[in-house]
This record gives C-alpha cells, structure tokens and sequence, in this order.
C-alpha cells in the first residue's frame, strides 16, 4: 500500500491538501479542519455543515471564510444534502440554470456529483465518514464522494465511476483518487446490522475488519474498504492518495459524529478545476 499524507498547505493554513492534486495545475482543492471558524460549543470553530443546531448565520459566516480563501463565492460550492445514499448528480448547465431553490431540492438526496465544467467546487460533507475525490486528467471530469458503509455498501464508487465513463468518457487508468480524514478502524466498531448488509451485497471483510475478541462487535476499515473498490474499479494503486488522519483521534482537528453524537459539526472536502 502506497500512503500519502494530507499535509497542510502554505497559503491555507485551516485547510489540507493532497500532495497528489497539488501537483495537477488546473486543478484546486481542500479538505478543512474544524480551525479557523466563528462557531462555538461543541461546533467550535469551522463547521460547514448546515444541518445541526449550530447557529445558521455561523455556518453561513464560515461558508463565506472558506469562499474567500479561494477568491470565490458561496454560490460556486456545490454542497449536496447528503442521506448515506448511492445517488449521482451530474452537475451539467441544466442544473446551472435552475434557479436557487431548484437547485436546493435537486441536491437533497445526492452523496455524489460530477462535472466536467470549471471554476466549480464539487463538494461533500463528512464528520467521520470518508470524502474521496476523483479526477480524470486525460478527460478533464472531477467528483466528490461522501461514502459512508451505507455507502460503500450501495457501491457509490461504482455508480460515480459509470456516471463519469457514460456522461464524459471518463477512463479508470488517467484517474487520481484522494481519501481525506475519516474514522480509523479501530474507533469504528459496527453491529451485526452492518456487518450482514456488507455480506449480503458479497462484500469480504477478511482484510477489513477485526475482532478485539470472539464475543465483541466487529471494527471496519472505512478508509480501506473505499481503496480496495477504487483498486477493483481500475484505478491504479499509485494514483491513489489515503489520508492517515483518523477523525475520532483527532478532536483538535475534527469533528467526529461518533465521539461527538448528534452534536458534531461537520468538515468539508472539495475539489475544482480551473
């Protein structure tokens, strides 16, 4: 296994970058912590998801941060409504030219998206989930991935990843994968629930997952369980970058739904071309 570290970038010292994007020049991306915000309490400081109880006026304030950073505005961050879906949106200009709220009911739903337009944010939400971002550099198509185990077992990479060949001719051998941060294996315990869902869609966990022991619940591999898929897709393995930052060890840097509950805020992933 090949593993990059996120590392953060000069300019952005709030945000992560992967050294793999760094070097493709049209393209610009980010992955935040939860440093460099306005919220407080629990949702200290950069949250950037919107639907807690965070204060709606905070996450707006650090949306516009963020937007600033990049010369940017809020409008051109496409943030899906995420369920733990498989859903694919492509964004194209039909969707461009939907007015605000269409454009909101169309996002609710969606835990991926793809383009092939520039000067847009594709953009996933995560508070231990794994944010992947794609990027074919021979056909100029990005997408951002939320993949959650709902996800993965769902087979999003899957759907993305034919959404992206149909729509743009996207091919596997010119892709870049990047994993930011997400929750490690060993914080990640799961129930039987879980584990027959990942079975019955003929998913193995034999190097994925682990026992403490025979009577305790099973821990999954979040971040290796998406590599594996990308691998199986045809993505080659040195053009796929894996973050080691667990997000539940971490509480400096982020926020995490499991050691937080419901009172986590959310970090945000996104990638652009220009």
């Amino acid at each position: 296994m090949i593993l990059f570290n996120l590392r953060k970038h000069i300019e952005h010292s709030n945000l992560l970058q992967f050294d793999i994007l760094l070097e493709e020049k049209n393209i610009e991306h980010f992955s935040t912590t939860r440093v460099g915000g306005v919220s407080g309490g629990t949702y200290a400081s950069f949250n950037l998801g919107n639907f807690s109880d965070d204060s709606s006026l905070n996450i707006t304030e650090n949306r516009n941060i963020l937007a600033r950073m990049f010369y940017k505005d809020i409008s051109d961050f496409i943030i899906p409504h995420q369920t733990h879906s498989s859903n694919v949106l492509n964004i194209n200009d039909e969707f461009l030219n939907k007015n605000v709220g269409e454009k909101i009911n169309i996002l609710y739903n969606i835990d991926a998206t793809l383009t092939n337009k520039i000067d847009l944010f594709l953009c996933v939400t995560t508070a231990d989930c794994v944010p992947i971002l794609l990027y074919d550099k021979k056909n100029k198509v990005i997408a951002a991935v939320h993949a959650g185990w709902r996800g993965v077992v769902g087979r999003i990479l899957e759907k993305t990843i034919a959404k992206m060949k149909e729509v743009y001719n996207a091919q596997t051998e010119y892709m870049i994968a990047c994993l930011g941060p997400s929750i490690s294996m060993k914080n990640y315990e799961v129930g039987d629930e879980v584990v027959k869902a990942f079975l019955q869609n003929d998913f193995d966990l034999s190097k994925t997952s682990y026992r403490k022991n025979p009577s305790t619940k099973l821990h999954l591999d979040l971040k290796e369980l998406n590599r594996l898929e990308l691998i199986r897709l045809g993505i080659p393995v040195n053009q796929i970058e894996v973050s080691d930052y667990c997000t539940f060890d971490h509480e400096d840097l982020f926020f995490s739904a499991r050691r937080q509950t419901v009172h986590s805020g959310r970090m945000l992933t996104g990638i652009m071309m220009k």
